[in-house]
């Protein structure tokens, strides 16, 4: 398996195939962290394609100063921002759909129990700020240590910690209003 740095050096020499390696292997981390941040999937999909021919654009920009990963994470993120801001207009997208993997048979009670806890979740979650909703997506999804949320966000590490900390509480109060107590516990 090549580097990233290998890669890119390879697309910048003019082998644009070999940038299908990159979008292989960072495509389901950007798409999961649209995704989650847009509420829906036909728009996570457009972005994150988006994203990749963006980032195929600026490859020569790129300095090699942070990893690939970090860079391309960036272009995703103003992206996604952009995109969340041009839609406050115009807010009617489906919300986020959750789907647990099923590891056991529930009846249809535990069924409809769980879609309305998912429900309940979901309203929460798209309540948050969009800084608090990118801090848990980055910490909970990807579980990414928070230097690298730091350097993701730009902050400092101790404001990537701060801002966390804070997005949980604010999910909490808003869980507990909607659901008259549930709260989920992130890590």
């Amino acid at each position: 398996m090549h580097s990233d740095a290998e890669i890119i050096q390879r697309i910048i020499q003019g082998d644009i195939e070999a940038y299908r390696e990159l979008i292989q292997r960072y495509q389901h981390m950007i798409f999961v962290f649209i995704y989650k941040m847009v509420n829906n999937r036909t728009d996570a999909e457009d972005l994150t394609q988006e994203v990749f021919v963006k980032a195929y654009e600026k490859l020569s920009t790129y300095r090699g100063e942070s990893q690939f990963s970090t860079w391309l994470h960036t272009l995703a993120r103003n992206k996604t921002i952009d995109f969340l801001r041009r839609r406050k207009v115009h807010d009617s997208d489906e919300q986020l759909k959750y789907v647990p993997a099923q590891t056991r048979e529930e009846s249809p009670q535990e069924s409809l129990l769980g879609k309305e806890r998912r429900k309940e979740i979901e309203a929460a979650f798209s309540m948050l700020s969009e800084p608090y909703r990118e801090v848990i997506v980055l910490r909970c999804t990807h579980e990414y240590p928070f230097d690298k949320i730091a350097n993701l966000l730009g902050v400092a590490e101790s404001t990537a910690r701060v801002r966390y900390l804070r997005a949980r509480q604010e999910f909490a109060k808003i869980l507990t209003r909607l659901e008259g107590g549930l709260v989920h516990e992130l890590p």
